[in-house]
């Protein structure tokens, strides 16, 4: 008995910390440069550069990427749109095609444009879209890169497995974040496919403080993620960004998508 009650308190632990890391105060609107490297396992580097996007006025959050460069992926435009208690709105525009399509759930484990991230990796999940169990209460991460040197953090390690309903719409079948204790981001998530196999570990590199109209926001601003079966990586870096200056509505439609032009 005594064994359930613990476990069951290490449940709800896990359970609140997540709620904590998915409810962590955000601007209401955003925007950024990011430069996005793809790099090949022999070290073939192909550098990117998009525009980010983000806001909303009714308490959901809305998001564009819009590719600048190189000329193999510019004015790639997507739209992500959240939704309650659904699963956000996706769309992309390819300029070669002229035309904007609607992501089905199985297009969501894609690469994002043929990156190491997946298009369900750029939106945030929902508290029940997923079980979550402590398998550490403090565990050191220890990140090194070479910009901005060696950081440790101090963090929770919890098991998320998405639920029997979101499992199919995923490329896996649980993930390991390490949560940093300080700030409530997830530092470090490693990925493991529907074998159980590590698939590829995210880590952040470093973490900038900034504040805005709603307090204190904690920017992602270097991520490294690295796919363990292949040996390829993508690291995004945020050069730029503005928080909190309005953003018009019309940046979040499908008409801006095929425009790029907001009215």
């Amino acid at each position: 008995m005594a064994m359930a009650i613990g476990n069951s308190a290490f449940a709800d632990d896990a359970s609140q910390i997540a709620k904590t890391m998915l409810e962590l105060n955000v601007p209401s609107y955003s925007y950024a440069t990011l430069l996005m490297d793809v790099i090949e396992k022999d070290g073939k580097v192909e550098h990117r550069e998009l525009k980010e996007y983000g806001g909303g006025d009714n308490g959901l959050k809305n998001a564009v990427f819009v590719f600048t460069s190189p000329a193999s992926v510019k004015d790639t435009r997507i739209l992500q749109a959240e939704k309650t208690n659904k699963d956000d709105d996706k769309w992309v525009y390819l300029p070669s095609l002229r035309t904007v399509r609607r992501l089905g759930s199985g297009d969501r484990s894609k690469p994002f444009v043929g990156s190491e991230l997946t298009y369900n990796d750029m939106s945030t999940r929902k508290i029940g879209d997923d079980t979550h169990e402590m398998l550490s209460e403090n565990e050191a991460v220890t990140v090194t890169s070479s910009e901005f040197g060696t950081v440790t953090y101090q963090t929770w390690k919890l098991k998320e497995t998405p639920v029997k309903a979101k499992a199919r719409d995923v490329e896996y079948a649980y993930r390991q974040l390490n949560i940093d204790k300080n700030t409530y981001l997830p530092v470090k998530i490693q990925t493991f496919d529907k074998k159980g196999t590590l698939l590829k570990t995210t880590v952040i590199e470093k973490i900038e403080k900034t504040t805005g109209n709603k307090g204190v926001y904690w920017l992602r601003k270097s991520v490294n993620v690295v796919n363990e079966q292949t040996g390829r990586k993508t690291h995004v870096k945020v050069a730029d960004y503005t928080f909190d200056k309005k953003i018009p509505p019309s940046y979040f439609t499908q008409q801006w998508l095929i425009t790029g032009k907001a009215k």
